[in-house]
Formats: structure tokens, sequence, C-alpha cells
């Protein structure tokens, strides 16, 4: 759902989506909420104010022949598509952080490239399109789930959203080629899938009341390490004008050589030797080799054997060096991370709030001579704080922060870039036992992103409060007012909300980074001692072995 990992832990449900407030006047409900694209006549439904459409496919589906081959051609369809309700989940293990559609543990049907669509009307206007591309560590997740209902953003900038599924795990994200020269490029596919969606949103998105020359593609996690990959393919533009990236870079990218060790892996588990083989092999079958491989994994490595990869064709270069020399030159960048984006591992297992920091399997190992010296700057900078807080201080900024960091310094070279860094977090009732209060990890932005703000299943928290309602509310109308601002028009700032500060764009020396928060605010260089000391790294890559 909203993180790059996953475990089979279980967990505490952090966010579900939920409506709050009152629907946008509108017309959608007055209307027959209808349209012909390409392949065919679709008819969706009204909901809040917009209509919507779900389900539609953008590509074949890829069983039979087209298992582990780039997206094909979706078919047309005779009379009209009932695009009323959402389609299946792509193959997957339910994660308990995840919502579904049924309480299958299990999900197996193939059949799932389709997407989403929510616009004002399906008439002639020329709105901006925002594409997402959910996370889930590309092995959970889908277009679906309720937090990623699009109605409300939809409604309230006067925008088309669009919601994409695209292949996970083995079937999207497994290197082949060492089996088959035939299948060279498969580690890819998932990348392909969205690359397709998007040019059905081309191809389609007027029909439904969209601009195709406006289209910001937007991600989170695995959603965003997916969008950073797509500024550094071949003339992105083609297929959207503007990105946001919520915390994920194009450091967790995979170098060929660690995707081609996880096709590997995954051979010798299942005693594969052929293409036939492979072929042969059940859903269920290839989610268990996975679940097998992923789970004997050193540590919490296994979270990241499924990525997109540089294979020098459809992704010539390591992402941030083809950002810096131009590979996004006419495209703006929108991007940040959370304050405590790694304290969500805590809520698979709490113990992992106690990991001294020289527990960190991920530590880069260029930096392993200052490892103890950076390790006693960020212990100095947090009085009091206990090893596992600096432990995660660490790993945010590794992972997440530093990262991202690095990714709007190449692109400022070319265009304005904008940078946050969300800090609200899920306040609790007196007597919450440490480990519920984690601050700001990593997903809790995307309630306020999409206007999905119930926060009341997590245990003990104090969201009831009418007061807190009201400043996630406003919090979230300062969001959303902000990423509809930079979808339409490349500034966030164009229509600002009130009592918002302006935001800068990103650069240096005064690095400017919107914090969001109750209060919203504008900081300079925040943390910067800290963000310094990771120099030494590139985060070019992911190429992490024990």
């Amino acid at each position: 759902m909203r993180r790059w990992w996953r475990s089979g832990v279980p967990a505490i449900a952090v966010l579900v989506a939920a409506a709050y407030g009152a629907a946008p006047a509108g017309a959608a409900g007055a209307q027959r909420c209808a349209a012909t694209v390409a392949d065919g006549r679709v008819a969706g439904h009204a909901e809040r104010g917009v209509c919507a459409f779900a389900g539609i496919p953008y590509a074949a589906a890829p069983v039979g022949a087209l298992r582990f081959r780039p997206p094909a051609p979706a078919r047309p369809w005779r009379g009209v598509l009932r695009a009323t309700k959402t389609r299946a989940v792509c193959p997957q293990d339910r994660d308990p952080l995840e919502e579904y559609p049924t309480k299958a543990r299990r999900f197996t049907d193939e059949n799932c490239l389709f997407l989403n669509v929510w616009t004002p009307r399906a008439d002639a206007r020329r709105r901006p399109v925002m594409v997402f591309i959910p996370g889930g560590a590309f092995v959970v997740g889908s277009a679906s789930e309720p937090i990623y209902d699009g109605s409300r953003l939809a409604a309230r900038g006067d925008a088309v959203v669009v919601s994409l599924n695209y292949r996970l795990g083995m079937l999207g994200w497994l290197e082949l080629g060492g089996l088959d020269p035939a299948y060279r490029g498969s580690g890819n596919d998932g990348l392909r899938d969205q690359i397709a969606a998007l040019r059905w949103v081309q191809r389609n998105i007027r029909a439904l009341g969209g601009d195709p020359r406006n289209v910001t593609v937007f991600g989170e996690s695995a959603g965003a390490i997916s969008v950073s990959a797509l500024l550094a393919t071949r003339r992105p533009e083609r297929l959207f004008h503007r990105a946001i990236l919520e915390s994920g870079s194009g450091y967790l990218v995979h170098t060929a050589a660690y995707q081609r060790l996880v096709a590997q892996r995954h051979f010798a588990a299942g005693s594969i030797h052929s293409m036939a083989q492979l072929r042969a092999m059940s859903t269920t079958a290839l989610l268990g080799l996975q679940a097998k491989v992923t789970n004997a994994a050193p540590l919490f490595s296994g979270d990241t054997y499924f990525a997109p990869y540089v294979d020098g064709g459809l992704l010539p270069g390591a992402v941030v060096p083809r950002i810096a020399a131009g590979s996004a030159r006419h495209i703006r960048v929108l991007s940040g991370t959370n304050e405590n984006e790694t304290g969500y591992w805590a809520l698979y297992d709490p113990g992992l709030l106690d990991v001294p920091p020289a527990g960190n399997p991920f530590f880069p190992k260029a930096l392993s001579a200052q490892r103890d010296a950076m390790t006693a700057a960020y212990r100095a900078a947090r009085a009091g704080a206990t090893d596992g807080a600096v432990t995660h201080a660490m790993l945010t900024d590794q992972l997440f922060r530093v990262p991202q960091i690095r990714l709007a310094e190449a692109q400022a070279r070319w265009q304005p870039g904008w940078l946050y860094l969300f800090r609200w977090h899920v306040p609790f009732a007196a007597g919450a036992p440490p480990a519920q209060n984690l601050g700001a990890i990593h997903g809790i932005e995307l309630g306020f992103v999409f206007g999905n703000l119930d926060l009341s299943t997590v245990p003990r928290s104090a969201t009831r409060d009418p007061a807190q309602l009201a400043e996630r509310r406003l919090l979230s109308d300062r969001v959303m007012d902000a990423w509809l601002s930079f979808a339409r028009s490349g500034d966030p700032n164009a229509a600002r909300h009130t009592r918002v500060p302006r935001w800068p764009a990103y650069g240096t020396p005064a690095r400017a980074t919107m914090a969001w928060d109750a209060t919203p605010a504008i900081l300079d260089a925040p943390a910067d001692d800290e963000r310094a000391l990771w120099d030494g790294e590139s985060f070019a890559t992911w190429d992490f072995t024990p």
C-alpha cells in the first residue's frame, strides 16, 4: 500500500479511506457518465460529484503466450463496458496493511491490467490529468484501494485522476534472459505496463474530459521509484509533463547484476532450468516460490528483490546521472519524504524500534570507514534518543531523504523543482504505548493527498477529537491544493491556499523545503549537517548484498 517493504508479521492497519466532509456540487450526478474511448463505449457512475470509471483495460490480459512478455494492446470490446466496479487485484499474497475487495489470502488472477478514472465530466474540457502509480514494494497493492479513490481530488481541482495496476513480483520484475534470450528485459515488464497505461492516457483521456498535453504522473514508495525510472527513460515528455515523487527515488532502482542475482535465487529455489518449466507453473506456485525466496533472504533484504533495473535499453542508465544529463529536461518535478519513514517497519514488528545502529544491514560499504563518526553525529543531534531512534533516523536519511535530495539537485539544473518534508503524525491518546508513537511514517501523507482521512482504526489514537479532525481536513486541503496547482500549471504556488507560505523552488545553498504539518512552514536546509555526512555515497542504484 503505502510502503516500500512488506512482511508477513501481523500489523496495525494504519490508513483506511473513508468519506469526510460534503462532496462538492457538480454536474456528474445529473449527467450520464459515459464516453467512447479507442476500444469501445464505457459507462461509469456518478460518485461524490464526479464520474467514476472503474476497471478499464489498458492492455491485453498478460496470460498464456503473453505471460512474462511486454504488455500487448487491449482488445476492443463490443457493446458497452460497464466500468462501475473495480477489477482484479494483480497476483499477490494478502498483506495486513493493504485493503482488498475480498477476504482471500492469495490473489491469483493474472488478468489485472486495468485502470480507474475520476473526471468531473466526460466532456470536451481540457482538464489537467493526474496519473497515480501505487506502491507496495512491487509485490502487493492495487490501484483500487479505497485510500486511492480520486473523487475528492478530481472534484476539488476540476482535474481528471487516473490510477493503474501493473504486474507485481515475479510476473512483472523477474529477469528471465538468463533462461531464454528471447525474454531478455522481462525484469522491466512492470515498468512497461506503466508506460502502456500512460500511452492509453495519451490516446483516450480527451474523451474523458482531460488534456493529454497536461499530464502529471505521481506515485508513492514503489510508485515513486517507478516515476524516477520513467524520468530516466528516453523522452519521457512524450508520456507526461510533470512528476510528483512521494517517498521513493532512483536509489532503489536495481543494477543489472542485482536483477540477475534475484532471478538466479528464484531459479535455484524452484529448480527451474527452462522457460517451459516457468511457463507451466500455476500462479499459486509462482507466488509460493516468490514467498519462499523472499522469506529466506537475510534480514529484510528480500523486500528489495523487485524493482525496475538498468537494462541498457528501456532504462539506459542510473536515474540520477541520467536526470543530471537532461533525460527529463522538459519535466518539472515535485518530491519529498516523511520525517520518520522507516518507523513504518515497527507496525510489523515493534522489536524493530530497538535495532541498534550497528544492526543496519543496508549501510553503504563506501562509507564504512565513517560509520562510527556518522552514528555519533546522529546521536549527538538527538539528546536522549534511544539506539533505535538513531538507527531509524539514519535509515530514513539513507533510504529516502538524501536520495530524494540528490534527484532534486540533478533536476534543478534543468527545471524549477520543489522539495517537501512531511512532519504530521497520528496523535495518540495519553498513555499510548511508545511503539505506537512512530511519528510521520512512510505513507502517512497519502490520505492527505487524496482527501481520504479516516484514521480511527489506529488503536488508542486521538483522531476522534473534533479539533484533530478539523486539523486534518485543513492540512489535506492545503496539500491537495499544492498538488493540484502543480499539476495544472507546474507551480505549487499558482493557486495558493490561505495561510500557506510561498514555497520557493529547491536549490543550493538555501535548499528551501516545505514542512507539511498542522502549521506549514518553509525550512532552509533542514538537518543539513546530517545530509552532508552521506556525500561519499553516490545513491546511483541498488546493489545490496549482505
